[in-house]
């Protein structure tokens, strides 16, 4: 492997972008079934994580149970389906948490998140100048909405960030793969999660 694709984890972390029940095991079986590759590709992330030492971030997008805190800017998504441009978990309940399978342990991060971005409004990014970290890997969901506003964000701060493909999912199939394939690679590195753990060498 070139020496470039290694990453240090001394200097890396990963967030596990709104890996929160309500998306990875959802009520609905089909759905569940469906996201249940997803689930499994994110046991077999953390776990390389925390073999190579890295800080695990979680986010998880919440809103106030009133609907205080809800984003009703006008846009076209919204005129066309009607639903507002942020649809969040309701703070402090089950679905805002995370499965069992990947449940945060004392040593890992919880962040709560308002907004698409891992970074606006959070305090992640003053945590990981605080762990002097500057490469991310990152997955999570919806791929072309809150991953890809976050590793542009990423970008922006001159942190490296490596996507692990078979952690993202979106219920659009179609911009799932254009931002995989096509919009992030501008500002990230996409890779498979075998390619992911050759770069970690673990």
């Amino acid at each position: 492997m070139a020496e470039s694709e290694r990453l240090d984890a001394r200097r890396t972390v990963l967030i596990a972008y709104d890996v929160c029940r309500r998306a990875l095991t959802p009520s609905d079986p089909t759905r569940r079934t469906a996201m249940k590759p997803v689930l499994d590709a994110w046991v077999r992330m953390i776990a390389l994580a925390r073999s190579a030492g890295m800080p695990v971030i979680y986010t998880t997008p919440v809103s106030r149970a009133d609907g205080a805190d809800v984003v009703m800017l006008p846009t076209d998504l919204t005129a066309e389906t009607g639903v507002p441009p942020l649809t969040n978990a309701v703070e402090g309940t089950a679905g805002a948490g995370f499965p069992d399978e990947i449940a945060p342990r004392s040593q890992d991060y919880v962040f709560l998140k308002r907004r698409p971005s891992a970074f606006y409004g959070t305090g992640v990014a003053e945590h990981l100048r605080m762990l002097r970290r500057d490469v991310v890997v990152i997955g999570g969901g919806a791929t072309n909405r809150g991953v890809e506003t976050s590793v542009r964000e990423a970008f922006n701060m001159d942190l490296a960030c490596v996507v692990v493909r078979e952690c993202c999912w979106s219920s659009d199939a179609a911009a799932h793969a254009y931002s995989l394939d096509k919009a992030m690679k501008m500002y990230a590195r996409i890779r498979g999660l075998n390619q992911v753990a050759a770069m970690l060498s673990v």
